[in-house]
């Protein structure tokens, strides 16, 4: 680095400074390891396929039921016709 540039005192670079030269960043390390990431992610997906899954069944579940009720009511109604 340059002699003649003056550095701010509280030890921070200025943009120019941080274009031309690398300054690792201290206590930066890892909070999650990759492999307890990717289990997670794939645990939250299925979680979400199976919530999907279940909640298509209720909703189909529902819809034929109600298909029966109209079917009894319109097999009724061309009998008293």
């Amino acid at each position: 680095m340059n002699d003649d540039v003056k550095q701010p005192a509280s030890g921070t670079l200025t943009p120019e400074d941080r274009a031309t030269e690398f300054v690792p960043v201290v206590g930066g390390g890892e909070s999650a390891s990759a492999g307890s990431l990717l289990v997670w992610a794939y645990l939250l997906m299925w979680a979400l396929l199976f919530g999907f899954v279940v909640t298509t069944w209720r909703r189909q579940h529902q819809v034929a039921t109600r298909l029966d009720r109209i079917e009894r009511a319109l097999s009724k109604a061309g009998e008293g016709a």
